[in-house]
């Protein structure tokens, strides 16, 4: 198998767990109706652009057929589900889990030469890099709840979580769009790889996210009004 072919897979397989991650939470009609701070949609706000491999999920997906890439360890509301036999990421020793990262790491290699500025795509942090961006991650998240519960975030709060937000939609739309580019260049060289459900999923992706991210620009000009 080529190393074009590889790095094909490698893409279409990221693509899939990236947009189950993306869109693991769905909310109803009526929460959806729920206008924020900064007129941001409840939706808006509780949407998931976390690296595929926070969690394990992606892992997971990759090494083991029998075990689903969602982390179902917690319901949808954050409650602690009861116990269930070990996964596969959970089975491995330290010294084993950490060779899986390691062959995770060099499958997305490609990628990160591609997209070098893409938050999403998994890499290799240094302690420092790690740390920085887990209070990043923390800050973002106490500021989400903040607003979930209609506190009056401060200005300089807002802002922080509006750029970080729109970042995160960014790299999500860059890997979504690289997606569909690869797709339709698979379908002009081969027509029988033609797949309606994919491309209308990936369409369906982006312009959700467009729409999101479009609130988060409204929510930034706002004040600066």
């Amino acid at each position: 198998m080529t190393r074009k072919i590889i790095y094909s897979i490698s893409v279409l397989v990221f693509l899939l767990v990236a947009i189950s991650s993306y869109f693991l939470f769905s909310s109803s009609s009526e929460e959806n109706e729920v206008v924020l701070q900064g007129g941001l949609s409840k939706e808006t706000v509780l949407r998931k652009e976390n690296s595929v491999f926070d969690g394990g999920g992606f892992l997971e997906f990759s090494e083991s057929s029998e075990e689903p890439a969602v982390d179902q360890d917690k319901t949808s509301d954050g409650e602690e589900k009861s116990p269930k036999p070990k996964s596969y990421l959970d089975s491995l020793s330290p010294e084993e889990r950490a060779k899986l990262y390691e062959k995770m790491y060099e499958r997305f290699k490609p990628l990160v030469e591609k997209f070098p500025n893409n938050t999403l795509i998994p890499r290799k942090l240094t302690d420092a890099e790690t740390r920085k961006r887990k209070e990043d991650e923390d800050h973002y998240y106490r500021i989400q709840g903040e607003i979930l519960d209609r506190r009056d975030v401060p200005k300089e709060e807002m802002t922080f979580y509006l750029n970080t937000k729109l970042k995160r939609s960014d790299d999500m739309l860059e890997i979504l769009q690289y997606g569909m580019d690869n797709y339709k260049k698979m379908v002009s060289e081969n027509a029988q790889s033609q797949n309606p459900e994919y491309e209308k999923m990936i369409k369906e992706r982006l312009e959700s996210i467009e729409k999101s991210k479009e609130e988060v620009l409204n929510a930034k000009k706002g004040m600066d009004n």
